[in-house]
């Protein structure tokens, strides 16, 4: 196994040894506060070759068979000091080959501002791709950084990956939102280097899911995930008189 810890360390699993397809574990550990609060959400976005962009997560689960060949395997809402808590995603072995080129994936986990007052730090997320015998786990450090400390940054990315139809290229990142910003992290290419910026539009889940057209539309986020429905904002009542 190989363990990353910081931003500038890479990692590469052998897509020939095996056939498998891509098992990607994200933990986190009660805070031990007493309260209900030990709750993140594992999110992957999804650059395909020709720029088109999904997201998977607990509430857009994806599939193994079509577009974006990447699958989320559900919602865990807790943890304990026991059990940490755990989601997890697979991505096809041959998501390149069925994409038609490199496919870059960025693991982010998310703290809605439903789950109370808890930093990312507290609940010190890791993540773990696995292919057959081959491990690689992000631990990126979170309590080296203010940010991470703060009770009102909601993502993190952990993890993020170039996929070929050889090799998958591994590194943990670290990156966090900005104080209070619901946006989801998002994927650019640069020449041939990956960029990663939290700027891709907000996506909430349940009862909230609605909220998330007037959020993207007073941050004028233009991006959007081929996936995920860009409903239109509900108008008010003064909104409606006036058109």
């Amino acid at each position: 196994m190989i363990n990353l810890t910081k931003p500038d360390e890479t990692a590469s699993i052998d897509l020939s040894k095996g056939n498998e397809d891509l098992v990607v574990k994200a933990q986190w550990v009660d805070n031990d506060d007493g309260k209900d609060n030990d709750d993140l959400d594992l999110r992957c976005t999804i650059l395909m070759p020709d720029q088109k962009a999904y997201l998977v997560d607990g509430e857009y689960r994806g599939s193994l068979q079509a577009m974006p060949f990447t699958v989320h395997h559900g919602d865990v809402q807790s943890a304990s000091i026991d059990a940490p808590g755990e989601e997890v995603i697979t991505v096809a072995r041959n998501i390149a080959k069925q994409a038609g080129g490199p496919v870059a994936l960025c693991f982010s986990v998310y703290s809605a501002l439903a789950n109370g007052n808890v930093s990312v730090a507290e609940l010190q997320p890791k993540m773990k791709m696995s292919y057959g015998s081959q491990e690689v786990v992000c631990q990126y450090d979170f309590n080296r950084d203010a940010q991470s400390k703060r009770s009102d940054i909601y993502t993190y990315v952990i993890g993020y990956a170039i996929v070929t139809e050889e090799e998958v290229i591994l590194a943990p990142s670290g990156k966090t939102a900005k104080p209070g910003q619901e946006e989801t992290p998002w994927l650019s290419w640069q020449g041939d280097s990956l960029e990663v910026d939290i700027t891709g539009p907000a996506v909430f889940k349940g009862a909230q899911a609605s909220k998330a057209a007037r959020y993207n539309k007073s941050h004028r986020i233009s991006h959007q995930y081929e996936n995920v429905p860009q409903a239109t904002p509900q108008k008010g009542f003064f909104n409606n008189l006036l058109g």
